[in-house]
């Protein structure tokens, strides 16, 4: 019985390394939201990104705290301050998987859920994989583009002049293998 739960314990270890084998992350990526305001440009950017991606079937998680944009308006930045809420994308990219050895860049399309204050909005966008060649920390470099359209979103900021869409642009995400 004995030597039966500790063959079980071996094969669940054996199992859980071998399934999160292909998942890769970053922490602290960079995304920038690009806009408008009474006809003038509006950036907000955030370093508190955190990127997760099953090089497998090509899934991805995305999120963010709202707390952690900055942008030089002040009337803004004391309102995105006192958020609690947090961002998250689920979904997929338009690749069957990706490919963990060394390839040329690869661009991709992506579709998935934006949750935002319990509202979900499906939502496309486009990006590119750069595979960084022998490197023991890392696999791959992310960009990533898509529009947000505010009132699809149902967020509602009263600002006078703000722009409904903004361009979501995702820069140098690292994706390293989870050590997990």
């Amino acid at each position: 019985m004995k030597k039966i739960l500790i063959l079980l314990l071996l094969i669940a270890i054996g199992l859980q390394s071998g399934l999160s084998q292909d998942i890769y992350y970053t922490r602290n990526a960079t995304l920038t939201l690009n806009g408008g305001l009474s006809g003038k440009a509006l950036t907000l950017q955030t370093s508190e990104l955190n990127v997760k991606l099953d090089y497998e079937t090509a899934e991805i998680i995305i999120r963010f705290p709202v707390s952690s944009l900055t942008t030089d308006l002040d009337s803004l930045q004391t309102r995105i301050e006192k958020s609690n809420s947090e961002v998250v994308y689920e979904g997929k990219l338009g690749l069957e998987y990706v490919n963990t050895e060394n390839h040329p860049p690869m661009q991709f399309t992506t579709e998935g859920w934006l949750n935002i204050n319990e509202e979900k909005q499906l939502i496309e966008g486009t990006g590119e994989l750069h595979h960084i060649g022998k490197s023991n920390q890392y696999a791959c470099v992310m960009g990533l583009n898509m529009i947000l359209n505010l009132d699809a979103l149902n967020i509602y900021l009263p600002i006078e002049g703000l722009d409904s869409e903004f361009e979501v642009v995702i820069t140098q995400a690292l994706l390293q293998r989870d050590k997990n």
